[in-house]
């Protein structure tokens, strides 16, 4: 039912990837007789005759640049979707579609660090990683978007979890890996493979889920900075709202480096992401994960087609919104609704967090464990404890420190008009509520208490903008709101002036 056509030496071949038994004929057709395992790897392993290129490449091989096959690439060119673990004389002719960052990771067993690539070629895709000694010797060698002969990896089976490559084996570069540079100007690998979903057919797909999309940024949100609850890591984010013809718009998160490199003066760019992660948080939202590759104006005819319908008359047209107010992942998005402590206890936020503005003012502050030693692993914020009188234990890191970092983790009493709340600032929120870094304030709470007390009271009675996490907790069969708030700003009293006669002017009628 699937299947493959290939030549290679003058020789035609089908190569099998999928079939169904129907039934089992009561007689043999013709003589098979049984063959070993032993005799079917030496088959596989038969080397068909080379492929012959005029064109010289850069050959790489244990990171360094020397000479080429004879016939300048080399022979047994592969289609990727016939690649298994069961051949090893085998060539493949990719582009690398994608080139992730170097990532490294420090466990029990020790410390390392790896890169990985997505190559495509007409038949199909495979994900390959190195690690270690293969980020030195191939990591600066390779570009992305440039096509490469690439022999003698590791094949195994394909981790679903770290891929949304849809390829049953994945390949790991060892210290035998051949990666040639293809130089001809006519390579025939095509570009990135795109298999579109409508943003308004984004209901009918799983949560967690890959798709690959494209759409008009409508609106570009600023880069925020949050904490992550689970590991405490500092991340960086931004939100875009895409836009397409389908008459849905929907908002998608960037992450890290992508968030912050992201051309926000660009006017309604066409943004295009392969294997966006499929969130049902806030109704339904999208997010660039490591698994992704994010294109902005991407030169090619869909594109180009996409911004000439959202000139002519896209950006006239009703859309319907598929993430909700407090969409997007891990945060407030740009189009948080303003609502008082009042209706927020009136909500139903017990299953899910809501996200809301408020303009409130601090009315008490807690200095009480307001803060505390952490790791001064720029990776870790987790408490230290002190073993000795200058040597700091990170449980988490299994290490020990000569110093620590401070952390704030600050409670306030917030009031508007309808009620007050008590509300958590973590670390950002907290410094910029202050106007002092948490160093600074441990500093004054460790050798002047006086300094220490003006720091915490001088907010007291002021008024700003917060933009807050509320969630509904049950503790001992009682409920109760926990907010947390995600930023704060200065009361700007002109746009306020105006949001209230706005309001007024509704009630007018």
């Amino acid at each position: 039912s699937s299947g493959i056509n290939a030549e290679y030496g003058g020789k035609s071949f089908i190569i099998i990837l999928e079939f169904t038994h129907l039934n089992t004929p009561a007689d043999k057709i013709g003589s098979p007789t049984k063959i070993t395992d032993d005799q079917i790897v030496a088959e596989m392993n038969k080397a068909p005759a080379g492929v012959t290129h005029s064109n010289a490449s850069t050959v790489m091989t244990g990171g360094m640049a020397g000479a080429n096959t004879q016939s300048g690439v080399p022979g047994n060119i592969y289609p990727i979707q016939s690649l298994n673990p069961y051949q090893n004389k085998w060539t493949i002719k990719a582009r690398v579609t994608k080139k992730s960052d170097i990532r490294t990771w420090s466990n029990a067993r020790g410390e390392g660090k790896l890169f990985s690539l997505e190559l495509m070629d007409e038949s199909g895709e495979i994900r390959c990683t190195g690690f270690t000694d293969a980020v030195d010797r191939f990591y600066n060698m390779i570009d992305q978007g440039q096509v490469y002969y690439i022999s003698r990896c590791t094949l195994k089976t394909a981790n679903k979890q770290y891929t949304a490559i849809k390829n049953d084996y994945e390949m790991t570069i060892n210290n035998d890996t051949s990666i040639v540079k293809c130089e001809e100007t006519d390579t025939g690998v095509p570009d990135v493979k795109l298999d579109l979903t409508q943003i308004a057919d984004l209901e009918s797909c799983e949560n967690n889920s890959f798709v690959d999309v494209m759409g008009i940024a409508t609106q570009i949100g600023d880069v925020q900075n949050i904490t992550a609850r689970s590991s405490g890591k500092q991340l960086t984010k931004r939100e875009v709202k895409l836009q397409d013809r389908s008459g849905a718009a929907v908002s998608l998160t960037l992450w890290g480096k992508e968030a912050e490199t992201f051309d926000a003066a660009l006017t309604n760019p066409v943004v295009c992401v392969k294997a966006a992660k499929v969130s049902d948080f806030g109704g339904r939202s999208l997010s660039v994960s490591f698994n992704s590759t994010l294109q902005v104006n991407p030169d090619n005819a869909m594109s180009h087609e996409l911004r000439g319908w959202y000139e002519s008359s896209g950006k006239d047209e009703t859309v319907k919104q598929m993430s909700s107010s407090q969409g997007g992942v891990g945060g407030a998005s740009m189009e948080t609704p303003h609502k008082t402590f009042l209706e927020i206890k009136g909500s139903n936020a017990q299953d899910k967090p809501e996200y809301f503005s408020n303009q409130a003012s601090i009315v008490f502050v807690k200095k009480d464990n307001c803060m505390y030693q952490a790791c001064p692993s720029p990776d870790c914020n987790k408490k230290v404890f002190q073993e000795s009188g200058s040597e700091y234990r990170c449980e988490k890191c299994d290490k020990i420190y000569p110093n620590f970092k401070y952390r704030l983790m600050l409670t306030v009493k917030l009031s508007d008009f309808t009620g007050n709340e008590w509300v958590t600032c973590f670390q950002e929120t907290a410094e910029k509520l202050l106007g002092i870094t948490a160093d600074e304030l441990g500093q004054q709470k460790d050798t002047n208490e006086t300094e220490f007390d003006k720091s915490m009271t001088k907010i007291n009675f002021k008024t700003y903008n917060f933009k807050i996490r509320a969630r509904l907790e049950t503790y001992m069969d009682e409920s109760r709101l926990k907010c947390t708030a995600l930023s704060v700003d200065p009361v700007d009293c002109v746009s306020y002036s105006k949001k209230l006669i706005e309001e007024i002017k509704l009630l007018e009628g």
